[in-house]
């Protein structure tokens, strides 16, 4: 998102002819900024021990150096790009609601009068507009007023058919927030639908039709909790003993395979038993994600025993998996219909609000499940035979049988990692298999292996030959366990059963029941850019005799490359006074001949503060004194004004230096100083200022 800008410029008679304008009398741009401007970006370079990083660039600062008649539309909302004229990738539920945000502002030197309007779609590159819209009449659109200090002249709620050729008068320096509160119509998960907000100027219309209108596109990806629910049971259920239980685990996972899925809170799960089966005489009943869960008689059973349970209060982001426990007894007040195929369904619901909620189900034949409402045809399956599906969204059921045989992997790890590493500075990801089952594992070649898959982030990359196992007999880190080197057969596989001991430890015979195995494999960087991320997916791959076909089979590690942030701001101080309050910002400042301009550059060690081996050396920050030429001078301690130039640590980013800790200076051709160590959390901030020539600035833009 970034602001639609037409600039009016009006140059005095004395500009002009210094400028050699003398056949022009007014000239009308379409432009981001005044004219002229003077455009600021900072650099830095640096290393992490040795090993030099990737050089960094400041955002952009802009200083408007003459009056100007203007408007600008402006985008508002946080989105994946903010240079551009649109809000992008805003998040709505099916038939939901969603707001977007804009500011016109008159930033001119003229009263001007504006026409709004709403229009469906808008094209915005990269974003495909789908059947699905907005409904005006249920839209809701509230536009506030301000004075030019920002005190509210007046607030006005329409609906987004009554807004539409809504004018609005604003004098300079006054603005208007719209906030469009737009209702969606007709879409489903995955869905994109455009609305274009346009904003036409009287003052444009009359001086110049081709600039008298801007418009902004807003942008919503429909997105809704896509469930996987799967009910399986751990046992067979002995029916000659009446004390004979079974634990059932009901998973509940936001399926992040659908590219669409969303955040989900206040999740409602409902079990109810088969005839047949009630809760346990102690039912164990457990529940993740500080989830609630009670027992309850509102099962398939007539008897008075307890048979279902209720979870509430559960919250599930994208990926997130809810788990579910409970023991379940032969009810001998009932019948059980199928003894060698009795299924258990689950059930989630999930309230969208605006009238919307989401029903879910292991069980095809429930007449309530709504789900092709709120997904795509093909999101949804539900399977019985105890199988979990791949498929986005399927549901699973298994019947009551035998099952041994449980192998699971866990424990994902997200690392940062350097632009670029040596042999100190690599990091190690992980994953852990659980054998949760009855039997060894990994002693049989084929029965226990894993692989790993690398991203598409060719910067970032596993590092050969570095992949070990730590067994850990009992699974209870606080004990003594052994390190294992495993080898990638010519399948790409890692196979358990080769394990090789480490440091003359003992020979590896499998995974006895209630152990685990940690993988452990090191990975590098090589030019990587800052804030990209690597995703090596770690799969486990069952095989042998009975293979269980539940339980988590992959796991996905995420390497995020950090470093040094560098943020410029700069503040107008209008009467060049060392000492004076300064409002530091990163927004395009106005300034006239004679004022001048405080530069901030502030850099930031992004890594985690636990981890000292990323401190940065020989941090170089720099400003080139080109972008000032013919229009600023650079101040010193030894100019008039006065203003030093300081380099030194900061508590955090709001701080500006208090002396010139690093000897930073003003030379010929930049502004620079050298920070010799800047620990990880840590801030350092270049300050400097320029006053603009007394004589104003050439002609253009830097």
């Amino acid at each position: 998102m970034k602001s639609s800008t037409f600039k009016y410029s009006v140059l005095t008679a004395g500009i002009v002819a210094a400028f050699g304008l003398n056949n022009i009398t007014n000239a009308a741009e379409s432009t981001a900024a005044s004219t002229p401007t003077i455009k600021n970006v900072a650099s830095a370079t640096y290393k992490i021990g040795t090993v030099a990083q990737t050089a960094v660039q400041s955002n952009p600062v802009t200083v408007n150096i003459t009056q100007s008649a203007a408007f600008s539309l402006t985008a508002k909302n946080d989105d994946d790009n903010a240079a551009d004229d649109y809000n992008r990738g805003l998040t709505v539920t099916p038939k939901g609601r969603v707001t977007f945000s804009h500011t016109l502002t008159n930033s001119g030197n003229v009263e001007d009068t504006y026409t709004l309007n709403l229009a469906q779609g808008g094209t915005i590159p990269g974003s495909p507009q789908d059947a699905s819209s907005y409904d005006l009449d249920t839209t809701n659109v509230t536009y506030t007023i301000y004075n030019a200090d920002d005190s509210v002249k007046s607030t006005t709620t329409v609906t987004g058919t009554v807004f539409q050729n809504t004018n609005i008068i604003l004098k300079p320096n006054e603005h208007a927030d719209i906030s469009i509160a737009a209702k969606t119509a007709g879409n489903v998960g995955g869905d994109s639908q455009n609305l274009t907000l346009s904003a036409t100027s009287e003052f444009f219309t009359n001086a110049d039709t081709t600039k008298a209108t801007l418009t902004n596109i807003d942008n919503s990806i429909t997105k809704v909790a896509v469930f996987k629910i799967t009910s399986k049971v751990n046992s067979t259920l002995n029916l000659n003993d009446p004390s004979s239980k079974v634990t059932y685990t009901v998973t509940v996972r936001n399926d992040d395979t659908a590219p669409y899925a969303a955040a989900a809170n206040n999740i409602v799960v409902f079990d109810g038993l088969p005839e047949g089966l009630r809760l346990a005489d102690q039912p164990n009943l457990s529940v993740s994600n500080n989830a609630t869960i009670v027992p309850g008689n509102e099962g398939k059973g007539t008897s008075n025993s307890n048979d279902s349970i209720r979870v509430t209060l559960l919250n599930l982001a994208p990926g997130e998996t809810a788990t579910i426990t409970f023991d379940v007894q032969k009810d001998q007040a009932e019948v059980l219909a199928d003894p060698k195929n009795t299924i258990n369904h689950a059930s989630v619901t999930l309230n969208l609000g605006e009238n919307q909620t989401i029903y879910d189900t292991t069980d095809s034949t429930d007449t309530k499940q709504n789900t092709a409402n709120f997904y795509p045809a093909a999101d949804d399956s539900e399977v019985t035979d105890g199988t979990v599906s791949t498929a986005t969204g399927s549901d699973s059921a298994a019947p009551l049988v035998a099952n041994q045989r449980a192998v699971s992997i866990s424990s994902p790890t997200t690392k940062g990692i350097p632009t670029t590493t040596d042999d100190t500075t690599q990091v190690t990801h992980s994953a852990v298999i659980r054998n949760t089952g009855r039997e060894t594992e990994g002693d049989q070649l084929g029965e226990i292996k894993f692989t790993i898959t690398e991203g598409t982030n060719d910067n970032i990359t596993q590092i050969p030959n570095t992949v070990e196992v730590v067994y850990d007999a009992d699974d209870n880190p606080a004990t003594a366990n052994t390190t294992y080197t495993v080898t990638k057969d010519g399948n790409g596989d890692y196979d358990l059963s080769t394990a090789v001991p480490k440091n003359g430890g003992a020979a590896w015979t499998g995974m006895a029941p209630n152990s685990s195995v940690t993988i452990n494999y090191k990975v590098e960087s090589t030019q990587a850019v800052i804030d990209s991320t690597e995703k090596t997916t770690v799969t486990l791959v069952v095989g042998g005799q009975d293979a269980p076909s539940t339980g988590a089979r992959s796991v996905e590690n995420t390497t995020v490359v950090k470093g040094l942030q560098l943020v410029k701001q700069q503040a107008l101080n209008e009467t060049c006074d060392a000492n004076a309050s300064l409002v530091f910002t990163q927004a395009d400042v106005a300034a006239k001949p004679g004022d001048c301009i405080v530069y901030k550059i502030t850099a930031f060690n992004n890594f985690e503060a636990s981890d000292a081996r990323f401190n940065f050396t020989d941090l170089v920050i720099t400003d080139t004194t080109a972008r000032f030429n013919d229009k600023a001078q650079v101040l010193t301690s030894s100019t008039t004004p006065a203003f030093a130039v300081k380099l030194a640590e900061v508590d955090n980013a709001n701080d500006s230096p208090a002396n010139n800790t690093y000897g930073a200076a003003a030379g010929s051709t930049a502004i620079s100083g050298t920070v010799p160590n800047l620990d990880p959390q840590k801030y350092a901030a270049l300050i400097f200022s320029v006053k603009i020539n007394p004589d104003g600035a050439a002609p253009g833009s830097i």
